[in-house]
């Protein structure tokens, strides 16, 4: 037994009263944490709340997909390629309407009248052609594009009536710009030539330039429908999938092997194989079996012929 009073004999104690020594904990730095360790944790490690991963909250809900709109509605906001495609052809078919138009005019009033030279209040022949071509309608250029590629598209889908109706809403909106512009350009005229000119510039001047630029536009319209490709219906070119003719027939069916039983007739069975009888010479012998662990002896051929040697490599047998 130990002394308890033994002081040498407290010291050896250990852990939990073991008979070893417990290992001296590690220097402290100067800026280590003197207190008890926790789980987990080194020595001089400052104890306290530890960073975890950031709090991210529920995910966002998805949004819905927008359903495709109606072919059939004259109205169908949106904007996509083939809108804008579609409204460009329109569009600028009717700037190459207007242009080839003008230039006619151009050419006739030029045999008269020097291009260039300044008549009436000093315009151009030129300058009028670029005025009346390019700048005058531009408004209604530009809100039959807008109308065209934004509210109501030319979608191959459509029915040509729709297309039509479209074309005629896009031709109002035109000249909708085209009275839009004339507050301001009438507005600015009214000061020198009195209030009449903004009803010219508002609603008479915009109603001669839009009702025939919403009939052009019908007529282009038309065509960039039947540019992106106009819906195919009732009769299908030869050779389309679905077609008949284009599947193949299916191959032809094996006939049966199993006779299936009538009522009334009796049932035929295959004959049963004969055997011949054996030769006169005797039965036909086969040769033994190999036996497993006993050494095999080469064949053994007729009386009077040579047999080939066991060892090719050795002596030669004797006779």
């Amino acid at each position: 037994m130990t002394n308890a009073g033994d002081p040498r004999s407290q010291q050896d104690r250990g852990h939990y009263g073991a008979g070893w020594p417990q290992p001296a904990p590690p220097a402290q730095g100067p800026g280590s944490y003197a207190g008890a360790p926790y789980a987990g944790a080194p020595y001089g490690a400052r104890p306290g709340p530890q960073p975890g991963p950031a709090y991210v909250g529920p995910p966002a809900p998805a949004r819905a997909p927008r359903p495709p709109a109606d072919p059939r509605r004259a109205f169908a906001p949106g904007a996509s390629v083939p809108n804008t495609t579609g409204a460009l052809i329109a569009v600028v078919s009717l700037v190459l309407v207007e242009f080839v138009s003008g230039l006619i005019g151009l050419l006739g009033a030029s045999l008269v009248v020097h291009p260039f030279s300044s008549y009436g209040a000093g315009n151009s022949l030129v300058a009028g052609f670029v005025t009346g071509v390019f700048a005058s309608p531009f408004p209604f250029y530009a809100g039959a594009f807008l109308a065209l590629a934004f509210l109501t598209p030319i979608d191959r889908r459509s029915p040509l009536p729709t297309v039509l109706l479209r074309a005629v809403l896009a031709g109002a909106a035109g000249t909708v710009a085209l009275a839009l512009v004339g507050v301001f350009t009438g507005s600015f005229s009214a000061v020198r030539s009195g209030g009449a000119r903004i009803v010219i510039d508002v609603i008479t001047t915009p109603l001669q330039n839009g009702v025939p630029f919403t009939l052009m536009l019908l007529a282009t319209s038309t065509a960039a429908w039947l540019w992106l490709g106009r819906p195919r219906g009732g009769r299908r070119a030869a050779g389309a999938p679905g077609t008949p003719g284009t599947v193949r027939p299916a191959d032809a069916v094996p006939p049966a092997t199993v006779q299936v039983p009538q009522p009334g007739v009796p049932a035929q069975y295959p004959a049963a194989p004969q055997y011949s009888a054996p030769s006169q010479y005797g039965a036909q012998q086969y040769p033994a079996a190999p036996q497993y662990g006993a050494p095999q002896q080469p064949p053994v051929g007729p009386p009077g012929s040579q047999q080939a040697p066991s060892n090719p490599w050795g002596p030669p047998a004797p006779r």
